[in-house]
């Protein structure tokens, strides 16, 4: 497998997640074509979201790591405040609807009533029409009873047209009531419909924060598993990259728990498992004394390296081949005894955290941790120089976090 190969694996991760918390609002880009509004609006909206992340996990530094994940919890903070406020909008609108509902409900009502008004009014005018004529009026029995007559159809006839005036104000109070109630129900159909969006965003982060976490999950683990296979080689170096991976691992479960808050839940964990180490154990020869055990698949090759490392007198030696069982009992110890414990449950939630059996390439043998004259690779020295120049044409790969770590596959 050729370096070039490695840098198309998963591991490369490369995001595009939601914007920051403090970024800097992006203009729409420009186009010669005419663009459809509501989509170039729609792209204006997500870009105000977006930030730009390209993590490397087979090279970056753990800090990298950390602030990559610190800036993909404050966006998905930031979508769930903005999830909260289209919501509180939402629902603000949905209340003013239902006012304005009401409202057409009571003018309506108030129109039904006059409506009735008006009929019993036509009907009681028809059985009992009024009459004034001025032969009633002499009629009367005194000219003060006539007075009193009129006066009587004068009040009624400006009641009724009260009545009249009364029914038409409402009816156009009704119109006015009609044409708010639409105007509340297109914002209430907005409101909603940018809630939605949002909510959208906010599951787009959760989602994009659940990948890269299960990808730094992944890098967590296989760092623990070289952490341990180093204690035999440089114990210092073996704990501080432990010390550095314990902080990745509360970064992790913080932002398991704001998945959990947000109901989502994190895809089932693959069960690890030890492979049959390919050829078998074989030992091989370094140039200044002591063996290396690794796979016998490539025991011919690694030989072939260390024999021309001699040639160069380069102090070329390591350890390769590391029991799975020593594995097993670590997590046993700081995972739990089950099943799922020893062989699923994710390295970050294990206290200390710890790595699955079966995650380093050391315990089927095909990994090697190279020491230079009995002590650590330094970057730049003869071991380090001779490695980088010849371990390729011998299938063996670095992963370039880690100088002294060469696999069949770079990782």
């Amino acid at each position: 497998m050729s370096p070039v190969r490695r840098y198309s694996r998963a591991s490369l991760v490369r995001l595009v997640v939601a914007v920051a918390v403090g970024a800097a609002i992006l203009s729409p880009v420009a186009s010669s074509a005419q663009e459809d509004p509501a989509q170039e609006q729609e792209e204006v909206r997500e870009r105000q979201s977006e930030i730009e992340l390209e993590i490397d996990l087979l090279e970056a530094r753990d800090a990298e790591i950390e602030q990559a994940l610190a800036d993909i919890q404050a966006n998905v903070e930031t979508q769930q405040a903005e999830l909260a406020e289209a919501e509180r909008a939402a629902a603000a609108a949905e209340d003013d609807l239902a006012e304005a509902e009401q409202a057409v409900i009571e003018g309506q009502q108030r129109i039904d009533d006059l409506d009735q008004a008006t009929d019993d009014m036509v009907v009681d005018s028809f059985v009992n029409p009024p009459t004034a004529s001025a032969l009633e009026a002499f009629t009367a029995d005194s000219i003060s009873d006539a007075a009193v007559k009129q006066a009587i159809l004068s009040l009624q006839s400006d009641s009724d047209a009260d009545l009249l005036d009364q029914l038409e104000a409402a009816r156009e109070d009704l119109e006015i009531d009609e044409a708010n109630k639409a105007d509340r129900a297109a914002e209430a159909r907005a409101k909603t419909e940018t809630a939605e969006a949002e909510l959208a965003d906010l599951e787009g982060a959760l989602e994009q924060q659940q990948g890269f976490a299960a990808e730094v999950e992944a890098r967590l683990e296989r760092r623990l598993s070289e952490a341990e296979s180093l204690r035999r080689v440089d114990a210092e170096l073996s704990r501080r990259i432990e010390e550095q991976q314990a902080a990745l691992a509360r970064q992790l479960q913080a932002a398991q728990a704001a998945q959990a808050a947000a109901g989502i839940e994190p895809p089932p964990a693959p069960e690890s498992s030890v492979e049959a180490v390919p050829g078998g154990l074989a030992n091989v020869t370094c140039p200044t004394g002591g063996t290396i055990t690794v796979a016998g698949s490539i025991a011919g090759n690694v030989q072939g390296l260390l024999d021309l490392a001699g040639q160069q007198g380069v102090p070329l030696c390591g350890w390769g081949y590391r029991n799975p069982e020593e594995q097993i009992q670590l997590r046993m110890e700081h995972c739990g005894t089950s099943d799922y414990a020893i062989y699923q449950m994710p390295a970050s939630q294990c206290s200390p955290p710890t790595a699955r059996p079966g995650a380093s390439q050391h315990e089927v043998g095909l990994a090697i941790d190279f020491t230079c004259d009995g002590g650590s690779i330094v970057a730049g020295g003869s071991c380090d120089t001779f490695l980088k120049s010849n371990a390729a044409s011998y299938g063996l790969y670095n992963l370039p976090s880690e100088i002294w770590h060469y696999s069949t596959t770079g990782n």
